[in-house]
């Protein structure tokens, strides 16, 4: 069962952050996220306060901080008004700054949307033309899986019982030869980073694209993928036990 709160954190900044992911990989996406240059706030109470912003092509989903620009703002009276309107249901909503701008959210038809409804598409894609087509939709899932574990660390009771015990540093997680992102612990906060890791204290390394899909899905058990050999662990490895711990409640929240 979700968290209302940890699915509102996952929901901006595992699903739309993952904007950024799909952006930078898919020319389409970079080109329709280059007709508007645009901030939108994000305020939800006692949920994320969070800016996500379109800038030449580029994609950020990044925590409001005070002073920040913004063109749009969207104020939620709960987790739960924020996570309706990302599912796409009725929602509460106070519009607090940008009314002239609006459409940008509410239209169906603008590169918010556009994008968001064919990142999601891809992302849950069972069926693929191509290799191409197939790395495309992984790549997205882990970054979302990525982003997702950070979120479900801070603020889901579960994750938030392994995050106590996870130790300060960098957890490098990696698809060789294809992606490599990381998790930094620092003062008791796990947070995401779309890059390769600068020192990591542990590495949790999928054997390959199809192994990696698997586990995003729920299809396959990272314990046993460990087992198996599909899934290789280095470094603390209790950190890696706290990671695997937030990674199987992925799939609740990225379903």
């Amino acid at each position: 069962m979700t968290d209302s709160k940890a699915l509102a954190f996952v929901n901006f900044y595992a699903a739309m952050g993952t904007l950024e992911t799909y952006c930078k990989l898919d020319k389409e996406a970079r080109e329709l996220a280059k007709q508007k240059n645009i901030a939108i706030r994000f305020k939800i109470k006692d949920g994320p306060d969070g800016v996500l912003a379109f800038k030449d092509g580029d994609v950020t989903a990044r925590p409001y901080k005070k002073g920040d620009k913004f063109d749009i703002g969207l104020s939620f009276p709960s987790c739960d008004d924020f996570n309706k309107m990302v599912a796409g249901g009725k929602a509460s909503v106070l519009p607090t700054k940008g009314l002239t701008k609006i459409k940008f959210v509410l239209d169906k038809q603008s590169p918010f949307n556009v994008l968001t409804d064919k990142m999601a598409k891809i992302m849950r894609q069972t069926e693929f033309k191509n290799d191409e087509e197939l790395t495309l939709s992984v790549l997205l899932t882990f970054s979302a899986m990525g982003a997702a574990i950070a979120e479900i660390g801070n603020h889901d009771p579960k994750g938030m019982v392994a995050n106590k015990h996870w130790a300060d540093g960098e957890v490098a997680m990696i698809i060789p030869g294809v992606a490599e992102q990381y998790i930094l612990k620092k003062n008791g906060v796990l947070t995401f980073h779309r890059e390769p890791a600068k020192n990591p204290r542990a590495k949790f390394v999928f054997r390959n694209i199809e192994v990696t899909k698997g586990v995003i899905d729920g299809a396959l058990d990272a314990m046993t993928c460990i087992g198996t050999g599909d899934i290789a662990m280095s470094g603390m490895c209790f950190m890696l036990d706290d990671l695997n711990k937030c990674l199987n409640l992925v799939p609740e929240y990225l379903a």
